[in-house]
């Protein structure tokens, strides 16, 4: 059972007609999300998700900035009402920009804004009519990235380049590039025995060619405030986490002209023993990728998936006898400075005899443990302190590592926690 899992949010491509309409109306979290998306860009965000057409949602322009709003508000609903707070934070692409927002290093206003001008750039690209894209499934990337090289090889001054765009899995790989490189590339990748996808994309994405579009994009970033995150987030063309807020604006800006190199992702993911992950955000094409070594992934956007998230985040908080017998043992070995008798008969002594008196009970009766015990160990647990003479700060370390130790969101007549838990999927 491991306790430790990550986000994932997926990129351009994710999107479909309806996306979150359904989530908006049994979520007010959402819905609330939707309407400042509404707000900061201008427009009528949420009814192009829901209602379409798909060839508006399908624009980069709007595409982008749809997938990022749903997958924030996926996330506002795995944190804040089913209390789980993830190891680490991937994205694919766009996705990237969707973790720092949902890691507190990006507003959620400033991530829609430079999506949205990040959309406007990569549209005006393809505009240009001159790039194509195509995926390659079968060879594995490297042998890819060798075509990709001879075939740009044959072109000296540089007008027929092709690239390694995107490295998803050991067996599909996306490349980039001049039209009629991409094209006489994937003949030679189809005669390698590859089957070779035309994407239904104009723009050469992550390649050389989108270097007007990046250096454009790195003037937007500048004027961007990053904060601090709130756990880390592993970049998807380095496959390592950030190090600093300096690092960000560079990282994105070269995020259009680089290649994404998912695999990296997943190997330190693996190599840090994160065994589970949640997509958040439309279908399921980060699920899809991953590969089947025990690495285990539930989609926010799949029903069985979602239906399990929500199960196990309610199973957390059912309280247990260890609980109580925890409340104990923290009641022992607080440091007495309290040496008047009466007061401590009564407000250590009694109370202590009280729970261990309820546990003894439940454990004949083999009752469920329920809040009312809970509350009256923690009540135990209160009156100690304070005829003890336990300090403030002792007090709060000690109730967040209960709450930790227990995978509790709060601890009930207790002030919320700081943070939620970082909750077992398995």
């Amino acid at each position: 059972m491991l306790n430790k899992h990550a986000i994932w949010l997926p990129g351009q491509g994710s999107q479909r007609v309806g996306m979150g309409k359904a989530l908006s109306e049994r979520h007010a979290v959402v819905k609330a999300t939707m309407e400042e998306a509404n707000e900061v860009l201008g427009m009528r965000l949420d009814s192009l998700m829901y209602e379409g057409p798909m060839t508006e949602l399908t624009r980069t322009d709007n595409a982008q900035p749809a997938i990022l709003a749903l997958g924030v508000a996926m996330y506002r609903v795995y944190s804040r009402e089913w209390g789980y707070l993830p190891a680490m934070a991937a994205g694919h692409s766009l996705g990237e920009i969707t973790a720092l927002t949902c890691a507190g290093a990006i507003t959620f206003p400033d991530a829609l804004r430079l999506v949205r001008r990040r959309g406007e750039l990569m549209q005006g690209a393809a505009a240009a009519g001159i790039g194509a894209m195509a995926a390659v499934n079968g060879p594995s990337p490297d042998v890819v990235a060798k075509v990709c090289l001879e075939t740009s090889a044959g072109c000296a001054d540089g007008s027929r380049i092709v690239v390694v765009s995107n490295m998803n899995s050991e067996r599909q790989t996306v490349i980039s590039g001049h039209k009629e490189a991409v094209h006489e590339a994937s003949e030679r990748l189809s005669a390698h025995g590859a089957a070779v996808i035309p994407l239904q994309l104009s723009a050469p994405f992550h390649s050389p060619l989108m270097a007007p579009a990046a250096a454009q994009f790195a003037e937007v970033l500048s004027d961007v405030s990053f904060g601090e995150m709130g756990f880390p987030v592993v970049s998807s063309l380095t496959g390592l986490p950030y190090g600093n807020m300096a690092e960000i604006a560079g990282m994105l800006a070269r995020g259009l002209t680089d290649p994404v190199n998912w695999p990296a992702v997943l190997a330190f993911q693996k190599s840090i023993g994160v065994a589970a992950a949640v997509e958040l955000g439309p279908g399921n094409v980060l699920k899809r990728l991953a590969p089947s070594d025990g690495l285990r992934v539930f989609a926010f956007d799949d029903k069985e998936d979602e239906a399990h998230l929500v199960a196990v985040s309610r199973q957390r908080d059912a309280y247990s006898i260890e609980l109580l017998n925890r409340c104990l043992a923290i009641a022992t070995c607080v440091r007495n400075r309290n040496w008047n008798a009466a007061e401590y008969e009564q407000g250590v002594a009694s109370p202590y005899r009280g729970v261990q008196q309820l546990v003894e009970r439940l454990r004949d009766t083999e009752e469920q443990v329920a809040e009312a015990h809970v509350l009256q160990a923690l009540a135990m647990l209160e009156s100690v302190f304070r005829t003890k003479g336990t300090s403030a700060e002792e007090q709060e370390r000690r109730l967040a590592r209960l709450r930790d130790e227990f995978g509790l969101r709060s601890l009930p007549g207790v002030s919320p926690a700081d943070r939620p838990y970082a909750g077992s999927l398995l």
